[in-house]
């Protein structure tokens, strides 16, 4: 058997990016164990998010969330559906001027900056 002598700041050093790898798998698995990632029809995933299945075709229409076709049906991964709403959500974040643009632009539907609006009639 051989032995390996360290320094203790290296031995630390060491254990600490050990826990922080430890720590990324378990989050990553965390992840997917709270979130099947099933396919569901445009029925289902409208109902998901509270939409028409008209409004859920206009959101399709406009590229704002990913979907498959199979047999001439469309279909949705929960995990694409989960990642929409995170991005329409408006959140608490008034204090900041990102948070407020961001919710600002999240309400009223415009791009930003350009202050074009995205999908709204008028």
């Amino acid at each position: 058997m051989e032995v390996i002598t360290m320094e203790s700041s290296a031995y630390m050093a060491l254990t600490e990016q050990i826990a922080e790898i430890a720590s990324h798998i378990r989050k990553s698995e965390d992840k997917k164990a709270g979130l099947p990632d099933r396919q569901v029809d445009s029925a289902e995933a409208a109902r998901i998010l509270g939409i028409s299945r008209r409004t859920l075709q206009r959101v399709r229409d406009r590229h704002r969330i990913r979907y498959t076709t199979l047999g001439g049906k469309c279909m949705y991964l929960l995990s694409e559906i989960d990642r929409f709403i995170t991005e329409h959500t408006v959140t608490e974040e008034n204090g900041t001027l990102d948070g407020s643009s961001r919710n600002h632009a999240l309400r009223t539907g415009s791009t930003g900056s350009n202050g074009k609006t995205s999908g709204r009639r008028k």
